[in-house]
């Protein structure tokens, strides 16, 4: 089993979110080396559902916005890098 270890994403560059396929702007949403990949997710519930089950979104299907949560993931991760 792959272990995904999460990664400061403040220098990140813009990017769409592997799991919900929606732009991440640059220095937001959550990084994560997974092997020899890294990856990025909008917010935390994205990275939990990757997390979940991560073979469909690494073949390419993106399953749709988490609702609310994208809401509230720059204040949470803000928190957790301080």
């Amino acid at each position: 089993m792959t272990e995904l270890t999460l990664i400061d994403s403040r220098q990140a560059p813009a990017a769409r979110c592997l799991v919900c396929g929606n732009d991440i702007r640059a220095g937001e949403g959550v990084m994560a080396q997974y092997g020899d990949r890294v990856l990025r997710f909008k917010c935390q519930g994205c990275y939990a559902r990757f997390g979940a089950d991560p073979e469909p979104y690494l073949a390419g299907h993106t399953g749709g916005c988490c609702g609310d949560e994208h809401a509230d993931a720059r204040a949470r991760l803000r928190r957790r890098w301080r």
